[in-house]
């Protein structure tokens, strides 16, 4: 039979795996939540950009509408019976007042043009960047199944091979471990490097140097982590 440290050192190594590949089938979610994100806001800008370009199409109408009535007014205006130079004078400041309103409004109509020519050429981009995102989404989705497949299976061979490693333990040594694998899970062990604990960097005294050189079931004093030997 195996010596203990031995058997724990493969069992170390296993457990590792174990929690990489289920890191990695947890992160899956998060991605595919961060693709989708992605796509609900170049989704909502799409949108907004496009709304918007509707809102500056209605103002321009608007504006059009009022500069219409503006010119109806005024020529309401001009066929007015004047009878004095007073109401002469007030007719042709009540035009002249029209008239700048109509100037008004289609300097604030050019303005307004020349930000819905700006933002109907960004329309494109913003298509180009949705059309993007779902292009991605779809492939990371088509992907990750595949990885999921991988990592499962993986982790199934795995899980596998550690309960065969872990039932080479001695019955003396399997309540101990049993114990701290149940608290620490994958870090319940470590491996000692010249005699320093790779967990906890404390050194070992040399008679548990001896021990775990020869094998034994041998808990880190500082940190309570099953040692073994790393070449």
């Amino acid at each position: 039979m195996a010596a203990p440290a031995h058997i724990l050192k493969d069992i170390h190594r296993l457990r590792r795996h174990i929690k990489d590949l289920e890191a990695k089938l947890e992160q899956g979610p998060r991605a595919h939540r961060g693709h989708q994100l992605k796509v609900a806001g170049a989704e909502e800008a799409l949108a907004k950009a496009q709304d918007g370009i509707k809102h500056l199409k209605v103002e321009i109408h608007e504006k059009e509408v009022s500069v219409k009535a503006v010119h109806q007014n005024i020529e309401k205006l001009e066929k007015t019976p004047i009878n004095n130079k007073k109401e002469y004078d007030a007719l042709r400041a009540e035009i002249a007042t029209a008239n700048k309103s109509i100037v008004k409004l289609e300097d604030e109509m050019l303005e307004i043009m020349g930000v819905l020519e700006d933002k109907t050429k960004a329309i494109p981009e913003a298509e180009k960047t949705l059309a993007k995102a779902k292009a991605d989404a779809a492939q990371f989705e088509k992907d990750h199944q595949q990885r999921l497949t991988l990592w499962s299976t993986e982790r199934e061979s795995a899980q596998k091979q550690l309960a065969e490693v872990e039932s080479a333990l001695a019955d003396d040594v399997r309540p101990h471990y049993d114990r701290l694998v149940s608290s620490k899970k994958s870090d319940a062990i470590s491996g000692v490097q010249g005699r320093i604990c790779a967990a906890c960097y404390t050194e070992i005294t040399p008679q548990m140097s001896n021990e775990l050189q020869r094998g034994l079931f041998v808990i880190c004093k500082n940190c309570a982590r099953m040692l073994y030997l790393e070449e």
